[in-house]
C-alpha cells in the first residue's frame, strides 16, 4: 500500500473527497492500492500504524503562509525519520526544501519564494489576478508542459531522455538545494526541478509528474521508475532479513 498525502485543508478534503485521477494514476503505475490522507493528520504514529511501502505528497495551490507551520510538522517528521521510499511533487517539494534548510520547529512562518517578478517590458504571459488574496498577476508563472534537462543519472529516470518533457504549474521554488541532496534535473525557469537526498530514496520535484497527458508520457514512467525504486527498495530490505534469519 503507498500513502498519498494530499496538502489541501481538512475542511476541502472532506468536502471535497480525495484526489481521485492522482490516486488512479499512482495505484497504476505501482499496482499498489493508495490511501489518500489529508497532510494535517500524516503523522509518524500513522506511518508506522499502516507501514506503507511507500509515501507520495501532492502539490497544493494558494501562499504557504496562510498555513500554520505546525500543519507541518508530522509531514517534517516523517521526512526526517522514516526510512521509506517518499516522493515530494511541487509544493511538497518545496516543504521538503524547508524542512531540509530550516528547522521548522523554530520558524514561526513559512512564506512563498517565487521564481521572480515579471519585469513590465518583458513579453511573457500575465496571471489574471482572480482572487485577491492570491494574486500572481505580477509574476513568472510556469503552467504547461516543459523541457527539464537532467542533470545527473538516476533510477528515477531510466528509460526517459535527458532532456524530458513535464509538466509544469507553479510560481515558487527551492531556493537553496539542502545540504544532504543532490540536483537531478533542472530548467529553464527553475534550477532545482529535482532532487534526491544523497543516502535515502527521498525525491522532490518541482514538476507534476502524475499530471501526464498525451502526447506527453514521461510523467508516467517517472512513477513507474518511482514504483520500481519501491520494489527494488523492500526486494533488498526482505533479503537483508532473511539473511539474519538465516545466520542467526
Amino acid at each position: 500500500m503507498y500513502i498519498f498525502v494530499t496538502v489541501q485543508e481538512k475542511e476541502r478534503y472532506y468536502a471535497d473527497g480525495p484526489a481521485g485521477c492522482n490516486k488512479a494514476r499512482l495505484e497504476l503505475a505501482s499496482r499498489q492500492r493508495c490511501l489518500v490522507v489529508p497532510y494535517q493528520e500524516f503523522d509518524m504514529a500513522l506511518v508506522q500504524d499502516l507501514q506503507p511501502r511507500a509515501v507520495v505528497m501532492s502539490g497544493f495551490g494558494g501562499h504557504i503562509q496562510s498555513r500554520k507551520v505546525r500543519w507541518f510538522l508530522g509531514i517534517d517528521e516523517v521526512l526526517h525519520k522514516v526510512d521509506l521510499p517518499i516522493l515530494c511533487i511541487c509544493g511538497s517539494h518545496q516543504v521538503l526544501g524547508f524542512s531540509f534548510n530550516k528547522d521548522l520547529r523554530r520558524v514561526r512562518q513559512l512564506r512563498d519564494e517565487p521564481i521572480r517578478k515579471i519585469k513590465p517590458n518583458e513579453d511573457f504571459p500575465h496571471r489574471a489576478q482572480g482572487d485577491p488574496k492570491y494574486d500572481l498577476s505580477g509574476f513568472f508563472v510556469a503552467d504547461g508542459f516543459f523541457p527539464i534537462t537532467r542533470i545527473k543519472p538516476d533510477p528515477i529516470f531510466g528509460g526517459l531522455p535527458k532532456r524530458m518533457i513535464m509538466r509544469c504549474s507553479h510560481y515558487c521554488e527551492v531556493k537553496k538545494l539542502p545540504p544532504s541532496f543532490e540536483l537531478l534535473a533542472s530548467s529553464a525557469h527553475c534550477q532545482i526541478e529535482a532532487m534526491r537526498h544523497r543516502e535515502r530514496p527521498l525525491y522532490g520535484t518541482q514538476f507534476h509528474p502524475e499530471a501526464y497527458e498525451a502526447p506527453f508520457f514521461h510523467g508516467r514512467m517517472l512513477l513507474e521508475n518511482f514504483a520500481k525504486i519501491v520494489r527494488d527498495f523492500w526486494a533488498t530490505r526482505d533479503s537483508a532479513r532473511a539473511s539474519r534469519r538465516t545466520s542467526g
